[in-house]
């Protein structure tokens, strides 16, 4: 489990719960169905004390919404609250005074709200329809600096929609004279992350040693029907579709600043790109590494210019 704020959302667990249990709330299962499917999927967390907390006070909060929270995980969530017993969870796992007092008042804001039932339940929103796309997750793009130089980056997320769609992408280490190739990609390894430990259900996707890495990635998007075919016009000129990795997958953990972090320790991506990990696990002290502010300026200078 990641940890970036003491909010009750502010872990990997509970953005998972709240994100599978509105997935398949809006394609119409039964809230009974979609508990019971937590339960199983969240098991290990559930049966762990570092990430027990977190899925009860996610489930409570979805439950609460769609008007079905029953008295007894209210009372259970109160109870674990009221008697301090997270905040010492909080400070066995390292967290510091400024944390747990802001916990302390997150937590209490959360269950007076809870504790209050909704007067109506959130509505069911119908997933949007998707748009086909060559930009696929795992594609492999090439694009040419002013300079000459040939880049890649890689599509870490991509979702694209009839009034709105966007990919994001992040950056590789490649910077070359002659265009790349996919065996280039497959050479290469992704930059700007940082380290963190993991634990609870996340544990079991450690790179290595409880230990993952963060990635900040970058978005290319569309807000408006009007703007979608202009969109994939100019993609398809600016950018050079060379591959797509097998089995790319990510966990969507945080949204901050410019970009949204990923966790990639997944196996299917240690395959994918092994110089990565490689390079990670050598640089185990390196607590960040940034893509320069020049490599970001250039880019998103050559997308204005070529417009």
């Amino acid at each position: 489990m990641g940890t970036w704020s003491a909010e009750v959302f502010g872990n990997d667990t509970s953005c998972e719960i709240k994100e599978y249990f509105y997935e398949q709330y809006n394609r119409g299962s039964e809230v009974t169905q979609i508990v019971s499917e937590l339960q199983e999927k969240f098991t290990f967390s559930l049966n762990n004390t570092d990430d027990r907390n977190n899925v009860l006070f996610a489930l409570s909060y979805c439950l609460w919404e769609t008007k079905s929270l029953e008295d007894s995980l209210l009372e259970q969530v109160a109870q674990i609250i009221e008697s301090g017993s997270d905040f010492t969870v909080c400070e066995q796992l390292g967290a510091n005074a400024h944390f747990i007092n802001q916990r302390k008042k997150y937590l209490h804001t959360f269950i007076a709200k809870i504790s209050v039932p909704k007067s109506i339940a959130k509505k069911r929103v119908k997933p949007p329809t998707q748009v086909e796309s060559d930009y696929h997750n795992g594609s492999c793009l090439t694009f040419q600096y002013p300079s000459g130089l040939y880049g890649g980056i890689i599509i870490i997320d991509s979702a694209f929609y009839r009034n709105r769609g966007s990919m994001r992408i992040a950056f590789t280490d490649i910077e070359q004279h002659s265009e790349p190739d996919y065996n280039d990609f497959l050479a290469s390894r992704l930059t700007n992350f940082s380290w963190e430990g993991v634990w609870g259900e996340a544990n079991k996707y450690a790179a290595f040693e409880g230990k993952t890495a963060r990635i900040s990635t970058y978005p290319l998007s569309y807000d408006h029907a009007k703007e979608r075919v202009s969109y994939f016009e100019y993609n398809d000129m600016f950018f050079t579709i060379v591959g797509e990795l097998p089995k790319y997958t990510q966990c969507l953990l945080a949204t901050v600043g410019i970009g949204v972090h990923y966790n990639l320790a997944y196996p299917e991506f240690a395959i994918s790109m092994k110089k990565t990990l490689l390079y990670w696990k050598q640089n185990e002290d390196l607590y960040s590494k940034k893509v320069p502010k020049e490599t970001i300026t250039k880019l998103n200078n050559l997308l204005v210019l070529n417009k």
